[in-house]
């Protein structure tokens, strides 16, 4: 397992992955503005993306610190529980709940587990209005390129671009003579918009989903971590710049709380593992506390 993680951050890997950033796919008809929106923001979620499923596939994501009496079959179930079912954040001066009623108030963590899944949704959104764009101006590229092409010194493959160039323009013109020619309002609206147009207003509504892009996924990551404002990032920059830590925040915290059920000679027995300063103790309903170590890299 640890060779297979090896292999991938290997220099041949690290220089595939710095080619995402360096060519500009799309062709012709791009600009920086699109590659930032698409390419290098799609190219550094996937970083982000490959790190935390190494973190979540080939190590361990999760921690949790386990009385004597657990076996190690018990210290896995234990592990494996916590990180599949939500766990909940408590700051230091709130108190361990002891009734059940009182969960119903705690703010559960379910997040860390669906980050990569998320953080995937994520790029592929991001690459959604450049592929619109790709596929709906599919001629773009083709009337660039034989608009350089026409200026270059070799005769023949000069006279090639003009022509194709020609046949492009004759073909556009003809789409607008026609559409002209509809006297009737209701075919125009049905034809759609005129030909001459149809490339400014693809330009404008592409741009229009970069921005509504980039304002939703704010929104989606807003509530998919729970933050309470939508400018959460500029709160957590305030807090580095505070000095204030996840243990007082509550921010991404790294250190969480989970409640199992174990069987003691064959009766279910309710086991609460919980963490704080690394100790556990024996609580008085006879549950257990134990520190549950999220290990996870978020960003």
């Amino acid at each position: 397992m640890a060779r297979g993680a090896g292999g991938l951050l290997d220099g041949g890997f690290v220089f595939k992955l710095g080619r995402l950033f360096r060519t500009p796919y799309g062709g012709e008809g791009v600009d920086f503005i699109d590659q930032l929106n698409y390419q290098f923001t799609g190219g550094l979620i996937l970083i982000f993306i490959i790190i935390i499923s190494l973190r979540q596939y080939v190590g361990k994501p999760i921690q949790c610190w386990v009385p004597p009496e657990f076996t190690r079959a018990w210290e896995e179930y234990t592990e494996n529980y916590c990180w599949v079912s939500n766990t909940y954040f408590l700051l230091p001066h709130e108190d361990i709940p002891a009734e059940e009623l009182e969960y119903e108030k705690i703010k559960f963590i379910g997040y860390y587990q669906w980050m990569s899944i998320v953080l995937a949704g994520q790029a592929m959104m991001s690459w959604v209005p450049h592929l619109l764009w790709r596929v709906c101006s599919r001629r773009l590229p083709l009337l660039l390129k034989s608009a350089k092409e026409a200026s270059i010194p070799d005769r023949e493959l000069r006279l090639k671009a003009v022509s194709c160039l020609v046949a492009t323009l004759e073909e556009q013109a003809e789409s607008q003579s026609r559409f002209r020619r509809m006297k009737s309002f209701v075919n125009r609206c049905l034809c759609g918009i005129a030909p001459n147009a149809r490339l400014t207003v693809l330009f404008l509504f592409v741009r229009a989903l970069f921005i509504a892009n980039c304002l939703g996924q704010i929104y989606l990551m807003k509530c998919f971590t729970g933050f309470n404002s939508t400018f959460f990032g500029l709160q957590l920059l305030q807090d580095l710049t505070k000095g204030e830590e996840w243990d007082t925040s509550g921010h991404f915290p790294r250190v969480t709380y989970c409640n199992i059920k174990v069987r003691v000679m064959g009766q279910p027995k309710p086991a609460r593992l919980v963490s704080f300063n690394k100790h556990y103790s024996i609580l008085k309903n006879d549950s257990y506390s134990c520190s549950t170590l999220q290990k996870i890299l978020f960003m």
